[in-house]
């Protein structure tokens, strides 16, 4: 498709329509070189124009990194079918992501690539070396990124993708944002609040950042409630005997996983299965359950389903069998084939240079640090979470960072937008705590804080009608829900054994659809990993 300033759709991927926006590559430079932003829409059963049409509603799954077309392509017909037809349900990929060109890609052969993702070393803390080793690789990818593909890295700022937004939106002859994002989606959302309070239509924001702690590069807020999902899992399947590790109380649940964990420190299960070969140690079963709890494994998204699985595979490695969880858990990398003319034209995945070259580009400058420091700093978020050895990758990897952006939003998250903003947030969620929706939300006047009572990242980890209704209330009516409000949802990990009673409040016929389009997008829904976590 050949870009241009208007919104030239084209007939794509059967129901859709895509276009190419063509925007500056650099926004105080708007006669200098341009940039091509790939958008993709479901339209809506009116033309544009008509006076039944609503207007689009932007989407961004998170990341950084994420693909808004991969979003609309998998869950525009569900989006659609929760807000409403009379929409255009619009994605577009970020600067530097999926098909918006210029790209960042530090590995242009995907052989090289390949070799590069298999240098990852072992969770920080499993060896006396491993923060130095990690260190030392976020230094090499830095002068790779620096050497290889600067240019593109110094334009894909939260603050420049949030000025594509504005440019998609006026693309449509109108001047207010309809929005939703989730997870990283959410500090985008919060910066274009904060940076055009006056061009704000509706604006939810789905398992919400801690936005200042985003821009300062630490990424320590993150896991504050990380470690509620892990007991109430066990939970859940403490009441259940369908559970594959069913014990008798959430307790001994805990123990047997912590057993079976534990156990692979020292004795790693060697796997041979036809033509895969591996090792699932301690580093791929602990990845992989906490992978499970705030994004897409394969074919599986949310805790509620997934957690079924990972307890079947943990049951399996007990029994001295790791060839499913080999098989679930092991990189993609581990079985590369190289093929002649191949090229990574447009990845399903988000690559770990573009994720680092938007949040640390955004961040603060923390390339100083020294290895001590970063010990210390583990110390602290080890206090924090049982995943700090996971999640302290995020920081580490900007540590080694030295491209810094043409614009970076350095102001702060406030503001008295034309219409409040939605804020959304899990009790139980892994990587994006409730107490950063409610601390983000006293930045924006009349802004309200939703709240699903659910394991999970985001909203959409766990279908819930009664979200849904707040979400296309909120978008169709303009009503928010009140202050305090808690929604449910209509999820268990397992069939417990003891049904609960009847409620008065028990989902209506009229809800049905409702409840199974919720259903759909859960399903088709996917936060995209951070990195190589």
């Amino acid at each position: 498709l050949t870009p241009n300033t208007t919104l030239d759709w084209v007939n794509c991927f059967d129901k859709f329509q895509c276009a190419r926006l063509e925007v500056p590559l650099d926004y105080s430079k708007p006669d200098g070189e341009k940039a091509a932003v790939a958008v993709i829409r479901l339209p809506s059963k009116y033309p544009v124009g008509h006076k039944k049409w609503r207007g689009p509603i932007l989407y961004n799954p998170g990341g950084p990194g994420g693909s808004g077309v991969g979003l609309v392509l998998l869950a525009g017909q569900a989006f659609s079918a929760v807000i409403g037809d009379d929409y255009d349900h619009v994605g577009f990929d970020p600067r530097g992501i999926g098909a918006t060109t210029p790209a960042v890609n530090a590995f242009p052969l995907p052989a090289e690539r390949a070799t590069w993702n298999l240098r990852a070393g072992p969770l920080v803390n499993e060896t006396a070396d491993a923060l130095a080793v990690a260190y030392a690789n976020t230094k090499i990818l830095g002068q790779l990124v620096e050497q290889r593909t600067k240019h593109a890295a110094q334009h894909v700022s939260t603050a420049i993708v949030a000025r594509d937004m504005l440019s998609i939106t006026r693309a449509y002859g109108r001047e207010k944002l309809l929005y939703w994002g989730f997870s990283y989606g959410t500090v985008l959302g919060i910066t274009y609040a904060s940076m055009f309070p006056n061009n704000v239509e509706r604006l939810i924001v789905d398992g919400v950042v801690d936005t200042y702690n985003y821009y300062q590069s630490s990424w320590s807020n993150n896991l504050l409630d990380a470690d509620k999902i892990l007991p109430f899992l066990y939970k859940e399947c403490a009441a259940s005997k369908a559970c594959p590790l069913h014990e008798s109380t959430p307790e001994a649940v805990g123990k047997r996983v912590q057993s079976i964990l534990s156990n692979l420190k020292t004795h790693p299960l060697p796997v041979v299965d036809g033509d895969a070969y591996g090792i699932v140690d301690y580093k791929m079963a602990w990845s992989l359950l906490f992978v499970s709890l705030y994004c897409k494994i394969p074919y599986i998204y949310n805790p509620y389903t997934v957690f079924p699985i990972v307890a079947s595979l943990l049951a399996d490695v007990e029994k001295g069998d790791g060839r499913a969880l080999y098989g679930l858990a092991k990189s993609p990398d581990a079985s590369f084939e190289c093929k002649c003319g191949d090229t990574d034209i447009w990845p399903e995945v988000a690559r770990a240079e573009t994720t680092f070259a938007v949040a640390c580009g955004d961040g603060d400058d923390v390339s100083g640090e020294s290895l001590d420091y970063l010990r210390s700093f583990y110390e602290e978020l080890s206090e924090v979470s049982v995943f700090a050895n996971i999640w302290m990758q995020i920081h580490v990897s900007c540590v080694g960072w030295q491209v810094r952006p043409a614009e970076r939003y350095t102001g702060k998250f406030q503001g008295n937008t034309s219409f409040p903003l939605l804020l959304i947030g899990n009790t139980a969620d892994p990587v994006t705590p409730l107490w950063a929706a409610k601390k983000m939300s006293k930045g924006f006047q009349d802004a309200v804080v939703l709240t699903q009572n659910s394991a999970g990242h985001c909203s959409l980890s766990a279908p819930s009608v009664c979200t849904a209704k707040y979400i296309r209330d909120y978008f169709r009516e303009g009503t928010l829900p009140a202050e305090g409000t808690v929604c449910e949802v209509e999820a268990h990990a397992f069939p417990p054994d003891l049904q609960p009673s009847m409620q008065a409040n028990e989902l209506t016929a009229a809800d049905a659809p409702l409840r199974n389009a919720m259903r759909e997008l859960s399903d088709a829904f996917e936060v995209p990993r951070l990195g190589h976590i």
